[in-house]
């Protein structure tokens, strides 16, 4: 298995987030705020539209700390100071 990750893959990561964000921020669900209905898992949209996105993006944030999305790629054999692994 290749130990260095994608470009695809931290783009996908991104794309991913800021999908999750602008949803979860989306203003439009405010029209829903004096309506009764309808319901998401048994809670009022508002709380269940943004319960549903924040889910998706602590799914999209364990994958991408999974990945070592943030971590420069070393290279193989090499440490961050230079040196070589034993």
């Amino acid at each position: 298995m290749n130990k260095y990750k994608t470009p695809t893959l931290k783009k996908v990561i991104i794309v991913l987030l800021v999908i999750g964000f602008a949803f979860m921020e989306f203003p439009g669900v405010f029209f829903f705020r004096n309506v009764a209905e309808p319901y998401i898992f048994g809670m009022p949209f508002t709380y269940g539209y943004t319960l549903c996105w924040w889910a998706f993006m602590c799914v999209v944030l364990f994958i991408a700390y999974k990945a070592n999305w943030g971590d420069k790629a070393a290279p193989k054999g090499k440490d961050e100071k230079g040196d070589n692994n034993k």
